[in-house]
């Protein structure tokens, strides 16, 4: 199955793809605000590239130890709840074995509670390979992705024609593919000349204004992060005109060289290009924000404890965290994290242990709409393992 996804043109905006072959933060979010049922909720993440893993059968090995794990950490939760986590188990290894088609996908996430997969998340880029046993969904691998990935728009204009594509996670789809009624040009009369020329001209800005009017919908639906104008530069400085002013917010300010019809490898190289400046510009102007607010609580929070006091009182605008930083703690019966037992006990008991703190501060910061910025590299955050900007 290749990378590149042909949508047929209609006249109304195509409906969003089905549950399970992308991820957004509202898809995130719908995850983290699941209720507690008291049943716990088994979440594995599977590497599928078919670059590591050639044959099915090696990763399903992969999914073998990973479900061995899921059991450990149910064992903890008594006789009940390791049922209920073998339960997931099976119907996680039985649906990786029979109902998933690896195609291109290279990654998949599995949520399943009471043996019953109530949400599945398939993407074009690797994850890595993790079970979590909790009473909530595992989101932060989610995160991780999101955090380096945008839902990027791509628009290859023409006076008569307009392609649109979509990328997110990997993967490249032709969304819409539009085809106006444009008169070609050609010689008349000096007064009938003239009078084409203007009807021709008003029907290509009767196109650029239909192609803006579905982007403007396609926006609307599902936003972009970006939008990208491809095509010769009349055109596209043109058409950037007809734009509804929030896509002209996020539009790329560079057009992008591309034939009438681009391969996937060329489309998806262009997408790369832009994801990574988008990305690389976006963490600098936050990081630029955090050094600048050194040494004002007010505005921002460095280390474990001020930001888990942040958390706490839902203030973080922008998380800051390094992958893999692990940090274990407690939590009260109010939901407040903390580092001491003793703390915990001061918002409220019964207190709990949590094994990391650092993935239940993410969690917690999605619930209160707080945008993640993860890395790999503690050196990013001066050797803390999280940081944050505040709200107020």
């Amino acid at each position: 199955m290749p990378l590149l996804r042909r949508v047929e043109s209609a006249q109304n905006v195509p409906e969003r793809k089905e549950s399970g072959v992308d991820v957004t933060r509202a898809d995130i979010r719908t995850l983290v605000d699941r209720p507690i049922t008291g049943v716990p909720v088994t979440s594995v993440y599977l590497n599928t590239d078919g670059a590591q893993f050639p044959k099915p059968s090696d990763y399903e090995a992969r999914l073998d130890a990973l479900l061995r794990d899921a059991r450990r950490q149910a064992e903890r939760l008594g006789s009940s709840g390791l049922q209920a986590v073998k339960a997931d188990t099976s119907a996680i290894r039985q649906w990786v074995r029979t109902d998933f088609q690896r195609g291109d996908v290279r990654g998949i996430g599995l949520f399943s509670s009471a043996g019953e997969i109530f949400e599945t998340v398939q993407v074009g880029i690797p994850v890595r390979n993790v079970a979590r046993v909790n009473e909530t969904p595992y989101v932060v691998p989610l995160e991780a992705l999101l955090s380096r990935h945008n839902s990027i728009g791509l628009v290859l204009i023409e006076r008569d024609k307009a392609r649109i594509f979509r990328y997110r996670l990997g993967r490249a789809e032709e969304w819409f593919d539009l085809e106006s009624d444009v008169h070609r040009q050609h010689e008349r009369g000096a007064w009938s000349q003239a009078r084409f020329q203007r009807s021709i001209e008003h029907e290509v800005a009767q196109h650029f204004k239909e192609a803006a009017e579905i982007l403007r919908k396609a926006h609307e639906e599902d936003p972009f992060d970006v939008l990208v104008l491809a095509g010769a530069q009349p055109e596209t400085t043109e058409f950037s005109r007809h734009l509804h002013p929030y896509l002209q917010k996020v539009l790329h300010a560079e057009t992008v060289s591309l034939p009438s019809t681009p391969g996937a490898d060329e489309l998806k190289a262009r997408f790369k290009e832009v994801e990574q400046h988008r990305v690389s510009g976006r963490r600098a102007e936050r990081l630029a924000r955090l050094a600048a607010a050194q040494g004002q609580a007010e505005k921002a929070a460095r280390g474990v404890r001020h930001v888990l006091e942040s958390v706490n009182s839902g203030r973080v605008e922008v998380l800051f965290v390094v992958e893999g930083a692990g940090v274990p703690g407690f939590r009260s019966a109010t939901g407040a994290l903390t580092l001491r037992t003793d703390e915990a006990e001061a918002y409220g008991g019964p207190v709990e242990p949590v094994a990391d703190v650092i993935d239940e501060i993410i969690e917690a910061a999605v619930r209160s709409g707080a945008e993640i910025e993860l890395f790999r590299d503690g050196a990013r955050l001066d050797g803390h393992p999280v940081a944050a900007l505040l709200r107020f």
